[in-house]
């Protein structure tokens, strides 16, 4: 025979897709007619761009291009130049089932790229980004509860836990016009786009979110001598996304990230200045929580006969909590020429990973920074250094980290000597925490329906407490209810000190 459980379901995240898989970059390039010969390159930058990434059947599509940014000394003034090329790409991964909804988490981090000039006008190209890709669903986790009046006894675990209320991805464009006064933009050399998430906000059914882009520019400018020279640019955004599921009471967890983005230069402002058009392609996935409260069976017996239980491993997440830290820190770089001007310092890589142990996070983040500058005796050079920090915050009694991001948010420098950099930076990271609780949970009771029933004499047995026992312990060795033992032994709770003496009662 087998007694009967209820049956429940709490809604908990399920990722039908967890990879990194590496985008071979392979172009032979030769330069336009209308760009200058090259006396000698100073960087090579991979940008890998998304502009597609979408869910169909079992599958998840993506589609971009592996953009090459090459700025290079012309042969002709000794100018710096700048030349971009994009080559596609397409991937496509198998998810474990097809999901009816998901939210879809992409990035694209560039890994090496290493180029070499075969001629004042062609070079060929070799590198690695490296694709990531997360599928989160809606899962049901399994849990039972028991309210039946008979011979089956079972203890319940209380559990405060964080149920998947909603989940949701969307992607939109951003176009703007920039107009540049007080600043002559001659040439586009690089740019930097980034977006950081100021205030989420959920409504019933929607998310209110609110964000800053931030442009960071290299160009050209003068009239006759061009020289290098730097800007930055914040656009506020806002946008309204669909999240069924979702009320005023959601944690949410999301993230936004700069799929593409392309900025051109011209000249169309009415007052003649110069004009940035901007068009990015930006990316939006939450993954929404609520607090619940259930009660998992984590033992049972019977006071009439022997039983088998069928256990499985219960884990939740519980306070689920999205923060975000600052941390500025300091560092040097050396450099092996003497350092007449610096041009730009701009952070070109960015990776971190976090550690939990003894209840404290640490986060461990490297940066490849690059240095654009002249020597003492008017050379361009450029070349790149790394720089690592650690950083632990104050996670709030939380000991599991759901998610991470980390964006520089500023950088600057001061000169020590000659040949060093004071490098200052200011990093910014998201961080969603949880607790998480774990326990076993009965999902079967069985007996043998043939067994004989225990008798019951209506005794009552003495029994002395040992250390750390408890009301249920008591009641399970003896088959007796726990109901009974308290009641008979004016007890508060299942709580009983060492050598008290009990009266059992026979069930």
């Amino acid at each position: 025979m087998e007694y009967h459980l209820t049956k429940n379901t709490i809604a908990q995240p399920r990722y039908v897709l967890d990879t990194v898989c590496e985008q071979a970059v392979d172009i032979d390039l030769t330069l336009p007619d209308y760009c200058p010969d090259i006396e000698r390159i100073l960087c090579c930058t991979l940008i890998p761009k998304i502009y597609l990434a979408n869910v169909s059947g079992d599958r998840l599509n993506v589609e971009g291009a592996s953009c090459v940014r090459i700025l290079y000394l012309d042969g002709d003034s000794g100018a710096i130049r700048s030349y971009e090329y994009s080559q596609p790409f397409s991937e496509s991964m198998p998810l474990k089932d097809a999901p009816s909804e998901c939210a879809i988490f992409t990035d694209a981090k560039p890994e090496y790229l290493n180029c070499r000039a075969l001629s004042p006008r062609k070079l060929s190209l070799h590198g690695a980004f490296s694709l990531y890709a997360k599928v989160a669903a809606k899962g049901d986790m399994d849990y039972c509860e028991y309210d039946g009046d008979d011979d089956l006894q079972v203890k319940s675990e209380q559990l405060e836990l964080c149920a998947l209320s909603g989940l949701c991805c969307d992607s939109f464009t951003v176009q703007e016009d920039i107009p540049v006064s007080g600043r002559e933009i001659n040439a586009l050399l690089s740019y930097r786009l980034t977006a950081r998430i100021t205030e989420m906000k959920a409504i019933r059914d929607k998310i209110m979110l609110n964000a800053e882009l931030k442009l960071e520019l290299l160009y050209l400018s003068g009239a006759e001598k061009k020289e290098a020279a730097c800007m930055s640019y914040s656009l506020p955004v806002s946008r309204v996304i669909d999240c069924d599921g979702v009320d005023e009471n959601a944690v949410i967890d999301g993230e936004l990230s700069v799929m593409s983005c392309e900025l051109h230069l011209s000249d169309d402002a009415l007052d003649g200045s110069a004009l940035l058009s901007l068009d990015a392609k930006l990316g939006f996935s939450a993954l929404c929580y609520i607090q619940k409260q259930i009660s998992v069976i984590s033992d049972a017996y019977s006071t009439d006969r022997d039983v088998e239980l069928s256990v499985k491993p219960f884990s939740c997440t519980q306070n689920v909590v999205c923060r975000s830290y600052t941390d500025i820190a300091k560092t040097d770089l050396s450099v092996d020429d003497e350092i007449g001007r610096v041009l730009d310092v701009r952070c070109e890589k960015i990776a971190s990973s976090h550690m939990t142990a003894d209840g404290a996070v640490k986060l461990h983040t490297k940066l490849c920074v690059g240095i654009l500058f002249e020597t003492a005796q008017g050379e361009t050079r450029y070349l790149e250094r790394d720089a690592e920090f650690v950083y632990q915050p104050d996670c709030d009694g939380c000991d599991e980290v759901l998610r991470l991001k980390a964006a520089v948010d500023s950088l600057s420098y001061r000169l020590t000597d000659s040949r060093r950099l004071e490098l200052r930076t200011e990093l910014c990271y998201h961080l969603t925490l949880c607790c998480r609780r774990s326990c076993s949970a009965v999902k079967a009771v069985s007996a043998d329906k043939d067994a004989a029933v225990r008798e019951k004499d209506g005794s009552v047995i003495l029994y002395y407490t040992d250390k750390g026992e408890r009301v249920w312990d008591i009641s399970k060795r003896f088959s007796s209810r726990p109901s009974d033992i308290i009641a008979e032994n004016a007890l508060e709770g299942d709580t009983v000190a060492e050598g008290v003496m009990l009266l059992i009662p026979s069930a």
